[in-house]
């Protein structure tokens, strides 16, 4: 399933993965760490997904943890070392791959 694939991406900080669930002209928008105070990761497309989570995996290692997965959402908590991000990822699909993706606080 896609949204698990999804997670053990983040969990292996693997950034073309990650990507390569996406299409090519997809939306992703992830309000996650808005409870830190951290602005929203806002891309379209997928080599902007891979350049963004290229860049977090390069500053932080990431562990995530699914909670409750549904057909297209699932929530789920992302480690960023000692802070704990509970999430809510919500996913469009196709063709087989994620289109749109949105994650908020839960």
């Amino acid at each position: 399933m896609l949204l698990q694939d999804y997670v053990a991406c983040l969990n292996k900080g693997d950034f073309e993965g990650l990507s390569n669930l996406f299409t090519e002209d997809c939306r992703f928008n992830d309000g996650a760490a808005r409870t830190i105070n951290v602005n929203d990761l806002v891309v379209d497309g997928r080599e902007a997904i891979k350049s963004a989570f290229q860049s977090v995996f390069a500053s932080n290692k990431i562990r995530a943890e699914v909670v409750k997965l549904n057909a297209n959402s699932m929530e789920y908590d992302v480690f960023l070392g000692d802070v704990k991000l509970e999430c809510i990822g919500c996913a469009t699909l196709k063709n087989g791959l994620i289109d749109e993706y949105i994650v908020r606080p839960r």
